[in-house]
């Protein structure tokens, strides 16, 4: 946390001295999932600044808390359960116009086990009628920790993983949002994904999913498994 703190305080007072073209808007929520055989759960707080640069754009910045918990074996066979925490510092231009949303997000990670990790989101997204947008994205990420592996040598892994699917309203109110996730990493271990998502919306800006995601990996199976997520969000 001090960590998060000596880094976050620099980039909000760097945001008070910008000529910001107009108002600044927050953004904040609560994020959950838990699921396979390890018994991988995570609940999340963020929190964050939209920041209008035009008609069609914005700037967003935001902070993440994250506390996992889930089960290892270590090399002598016995269960062990290990509750480490996550802080995420998150930078995105965010564009919109016409029938094209797209977004580019580059973040840099931090927490107990050594973790320290950078990485970049981007995705992109058309609609090709009323009520039905396509989408795709990809996800890189290299961190260097023993977040994963609590008793082995600290490692350094590199990852993307590209990800395309719908998003369909199902009414007003309601989107669905199918999703396949194809992955690999630095030590040439394969993942698959494919994952569905319910949107529901009762009033701006308070935006509530839930998602299922079937999850495996080819090499290790260490996470594969059934996970389910909900989160509560706000988007002003």
């Amino acid at each position: 946390m001090k960590r998060a703190a000596a880094r976050l305080l620099p980039l909000l007072l760097g945001l008070t001295v910008l000529p910001l073209p107009g108002r600044v808007y927050p953004q904040f929520g609560l994020e959950t999932f838990l699921g396979g055989q390890y018994r991988l759960f995570s609940l999340a707080t963020w929190a964050g600044l939209r920041i209008p640069l035009g008609n069609t754009s914005s700037l967003i910045v935001k902070y993440r808390q994250q506390s996992i918990a889930f089960d290892y074996e270590d090399q002598d066979g016995l269960m062990h359960r290990d509750k480490p925490s996550l802080s995420m510092l998150t930078g995105v231009y965010y564009y919109q116009k016409g029938m094209i949303d797209a977004y580019v997000a580059l973040f840099e990670m931090f927490g107990t086990n050594h973790y320290d990790a950078i990485g970049a989101d981007i995705g992109f997204a058309c609609k090709l009628f009323r009520g039905v947008a396509a989408e795709t994205g990809l996800y890189l990420l290299n961190e260097k920790s023993t977040l994963w592996y609590p008793d082995e040598a600290l490692r350094r892994i590199s990852l993307f993983v590209w990800h395309a699917g719908m998003r369909l309203a199902l009414s007003p109110k309601l989107e669905f949002n199918p999703q396949v996730h194809f992955g690999n990493n630095s030590e040439a271990v394969g993942t698959f994904a494919y994952s569905a998502s319910l949107t529901f919306s009762p009033q701006d800006p308070i935006y509530i999913t839930i998602t299922y995601t079937r999850y495996s990996e080819n090499a290790e199976t260490r996470f594969s498994g059934d996970y389910f997520s909900g989160g509560i969000n706000f988007y002003f």
